[in-house]
């Protein structure tokens, strides 16, 4: 049995086939859950923790062989990533083996059908549709986003997209201090949601770019995040404001300024850092209460990040 994760954001441990099916459909979408075998006996917990407005992480296990068949998702996205145990999984017409070592990923517009081993536990990531989309679609012409279903857990990119994830549940069972802040919260949702769109195959990897419209559209999200960088910055707001597409935004930086969107915005608040370092106190304040509050909540990140950003430590700007 694999160690229960987010037990300090419990949703519901219920022995009832029905409890279970309507606490799950009210978190993930309606679907039905049938016991496989005679005699067998549900053993269901479900732990859920929102991590930002588009990302939620799961912990789900049923104690007992069951198959779920939700139909499509419609709404969302959902990496199942097991834990324990097996799970059949069949996403369109493809079906997964699904064990330690591979997972899945459900599309919205894929019907899903699966069976779960009595001993399966799965961390799940459920991540909304319309936060994918803005992210990978191009402006206005929103075409639906389809994964491959097959997540190879052995693969570097999607292991380093996993100890992301990994990251934020360590932090949630731990009291969730890392995600208190906004800026952190919608920080992680974004590297979450463009590691995925860049470790795992998808439609609208092969999509072809319009057209860039670069100095405009750098020059007034340029100006936006100057005028507030304390805001929870996300790529589709940065494309809204210039009003084109993400990817055409992230292609104008990338040109003109060697950058991505989000990259600048981490620029932007570093320099908010050194100026409030500079300007603070030691005795009352510390590097960590000015780097959270500017979205940085992994310190010895942030520590590598400002030392070659400005060849010192954050600790030695705040001494002087």
């Amino acid at each position: 049995m694999a160690t229960i994760l987010l037990t300090r954001h419990p949703r519901i441990a219920t022995r009832e086939v029905e409890e279970a099916r309507d606490e799950v459909a009210q978190a993930f979408c309606p679907h039905f859950l049938t016991l496989t075998r005679r005699g067998s006996h549900l053993d269901m917990v479900h732990n859920a923790a929102a991590v930002g407005e588009n990302v939620t992480l799961n912990y789900l296990r049923y104690g007992d062989e069951v198959r779920i068949t939700p139909g499509t998702f419609d709404t969302f996205f959902l990496a199942q990533i097991p834990l324990s145990g097996t799970a059949r999984v069949k996403v369109g017409d493809r079906v997964v083996a699904s064990d330690r070592s591979r997972a899945t990923i459900g599309s919205p517009t894929e019907p899903v059908d699966m069976i779960w081993s009595a001993d399966c536990e799965q961390l799940l990531v459920h991540i909304r549709r319309e936060a994918v989309e803005a992210i990978a679609a191009p402006g206005d012409n929103v075409q639906p986003v389809v994964f491959s279903s097959l997540l190879d857990l052995a693969s570097p990119a999607v292991r380093s997209w996993l100890r992301l994830v990994r990251l934020a549940v360590d932090d949630l069972d731990a009291g969730g201090s890392l995600f208190q802040s906004p800026l952190a919260a919608s920080s992680f949702e974004q590297a979450v949601i463009a590691g995925l769109l860049s470790a795992q195959p998808n439609s609208a990897g092969a999509a072809v770019a319009p057209a860039v419209f670069g100095s405009r559209a750098v020059r007034v999200v340029t100006a936006a995040v100057e005028a507030a960088p304390d805001r929870p910055w996300r790529l589709a707001d940065l494309a809204q404001a210039a009003r084109v597409s993400a990817r055409t935004l992230q292609e104008a930086f990338q040109r003109e300024l060697d950058v991505t969107p989000l990259e600048y915005v981490r620029r932007v608040r570093l320099d908010r850092v050194r100026k409030d370092l500079l300007d603070a106190d030691p005795t009352t304040v510390s590097v960590t209460d000015i780097a959270s509050r500017w979205g940085f909540f992994h310190l010895g990140r942030f520590s590598q990040v400002y030392r070659a950003a400005f060849q010192e430590l954050p600790s030695q700007t705040l001494g002087r």
